[in-house]
């Protein structure tokens, strides 16, 4: 594959956090609004961030916000979680197993919170002099940000951009990110990993990648265009490595996308949600 014609993208509106809860303890990851065939109710993360292998279940509240901004708005509305699609060897041992980190989760409309006005324009305000808010439907989610397309089988030398939300510590402590703002690292050619530790033995790794915890689930994109902000899913953000042994993380890898992958996502695009 050719080398990307960009080294600064235009980030795409259909990269988001998405927020969730296992227990009492409230988590986020990223993701991204992913092509399918009902026309937007479709979102691709890692496995990890929509399975609890501990309580044998999807986590709870997962919603995603495409476009999640630094000061916390969602300029695209908020979207929930309908049903969880995944492959069964991320689970089949009783733990991760990394070579299988990846999930598709249908989501419902999306919706946002604005202040109501009274007839003459003036905000309206409850007892306490707070302002009233109401839900307002914005459609759903690929006719709002777009959505990226999807590969598999490409083999595991492509060129491909990652992004995410970074927010998490390095091996020595250091927080560099605070998971507000979406990043991106280039690859021009990735390259294989594997380890037993997680299971892996299909691994994708971008090299020179510093993202921490956070950035899960952000897609890979191949053939990406800052024109459309758009291009194909081919991977997703699933372990963070420490190559060189100095600390600091410098390398990102994701699952390979086989056949396998792609039979999971076909199954999830023929779910309709409204």
């Amino acid at each position: 594959m050719g080398r990307p014609a960009l080294k600064n993208p235009a980030l795409p509106p259909t990269v988001g956090k998405v927020f969730f809860r296992i227990g009492q303890a409230e988590y986020w990851c990223s993701a991204t609004a992913l092509r399918s065939k009902n026309h937007g109710n479709l979102v691709a993360t890692a496995g990890h961030c929509a399975y609890d292998v501990g309580g044998h279940a999807a986590v709870q509240y997962w919603v995603f916000i495409p476009g999640y901004r630094d000061d916390g708005s969602t300029p695209f509305g908020i979207y929930v979680g309908h049903t969880l699609y995944m492959h069964d060897g991320f689970v089949g041992s009783g733990r991760y197993d990394y070579d299988y980190d990846y999930a598709f989760v249908t989501v419902y409309r999306g919706y946002r919170w604005d202040t109501d006005k009274n007839t003459d324009g003036t905000v309206k305000r409850n007892a306490q002099g707070q302002p009233v808010y109401k839900r307002v439907d914005v459609g759903r989610l690929e006719d709002t940000v777009g959505a990226q397309g999807f590969a598999w089988n490409r083999g595991v030398k492509v060129a491909a951009y990652a992004f995410g939300y970074p927010a998490g510590t390095h091996p020595n402590g250091s927080r560099p990110y605070d998971g507000r703002t979406l990043l991106w690292c280039l690859s021009r050619a990735t390259t294989k990993i594997s380890t037993p530790k997680y299971g892996l033995a299909q691994g994708v790794l971008i090299k020179s990648c510093a993202f921490t915890a956070g950035a899960s689930g952000g897609p890979w994109l191949t053939k990406y265009r800052s024109s459309t902000r758009i291009g194909y899913l081919t991977g997703v953000n699933s372990l963070t490595w420490d190559l060189d042994g100095d600390g600091r993380y410098d390398g990102i890898s994701s699952p390979y996308f086989n056949t396998a992958t792609y039979r999971v996502y076909a199954f999830a695009t023929q779910q309709k949600t409204d």
